[in-house]
């Protein structure tokens, strides 16, 4: 279909910015989005937000059984009018959809994303750190189109400028690779932003273990929420005297003047349960972990 083709069905759609509704329509670009999912007839595909359905059409020619989930009721209609075969369509919000029933198969998940809740779609799909989401073990891969500056923090590594706790969120679910990035003008209407795509892979077995995810997870947002302190100086909510702290970094061997951007999630869960061996009473409600917290 030619890119003026879809440009003017976007423009001539109730575009609905409080949905965060901006339509990719460049073929090219779409069909790289679909080649990317390496899609066989035999799939099973989730496409999150499917939108006018432009590339949900492309998902449908590869003979997989999709399943879309679109909380617009004018989207919902033209969907509906395109008649794709093995074609699923839920009307909801995919933040409170049964996700039980439809990640209940091995599931390829896709989405150009609202960029402003693209951290609790994530986290939707995958869990917390320490709580797997009940579905996980049935996602194959997920491919989101997102905001470039998002994309960056989904794939930085210890010490890039974009490491944040979403970056250690997806390193304890999976692998995640920035694909390629997309021009603002290649959507209608044409975001602030320019947008990438990026794929994660489930690690089929979780990368560290930790006596306490309770305390790990406290310990990664005290560190980021002031991420230019010393990670140590982060750590007041703790029931632990600085003689304890240093006593900790120096048998873990860690530059007593780290920041949190510089640990792997590794590190952090060996500072976790070092902080747990020696009973540290950590500030809160106790969540039944191995140390008070």
């Amino acid at each position: 279909m030619p890119d003026l083709d879809l440009k003017q069905q976007a423009r001539d759609f109730h575009t609905k910015r409080r949905l965060g509704q901006n339509f990719l329509v460049n073929p090219d670009r779409l069909s790289q989005i679909a080649s990317a999912m390496r899609i066989q007839p035999q799939d099973h595909v989730l496409e999150i937000g499917p939108g006018l359905g432009f590339l949900t059409a492309g998902l449908a020619a590869t003979g997989a059984r999709i399943t879309a989930v679109e909380l617009d009721g004018e989207c919902i209609s033209t969907l509906d009018a395109l008649s794709l075969p093995q074609f699923k369509l839920i009307h909801a919000d995919f933040l409170e959809c049964d996700l039980n029933s439809i990640l209940s198969e091995k599931t390829k998940v896709i989405g150009n994303i609202p960029y402003n809740i693209t951290t609790p779609i994530i986290a939707r799909l995958f869990g917390e750190i320490g709580q797997p989401a009940g579905w996980l073990g049935n996602i194959d891969s997920v491919v989101l189109t997102v905001q470039r500056e998002v994309a960056r923090r989904l794939v930085a590594r210890p010490g890039d400028d974009d490491y944040s706790q979403i970056s250690l969120l997806i390193h304890y679910f999976a692998e995640a690779d920035l694909l390629f990035m997309i021009n603002r003008d290649e959507f209608y209407p044409v975001p602030d932003v320019t947008s990438a795509v990026v794929r994660m892979v489930p690690h089929k077995n979780c990368p560290v273990e930790c006596l306490n995810h309770t305390l790990l997870r406290k310990i990664i947002r005290a560190g980021f929420k002031q991420r230019r302190k010393m990670l140590k100086n982060n750590l007041g909510f703790l029931r632990i005297t600085q003689e304890q702290v240093n006593q900790v970094f120096d048998e873990l061997n860690f530059d007593p003047q780290t920041r949190a951007e510089r640990l792997s999630l590794k590190q952090f869960a060996l500072l976790a349960d070092a902080l747990t061996k020696i009973n540290v009473q950590v500030e809160g409600k106790s969540e039944g972990a191995p140390a008070a917290v």
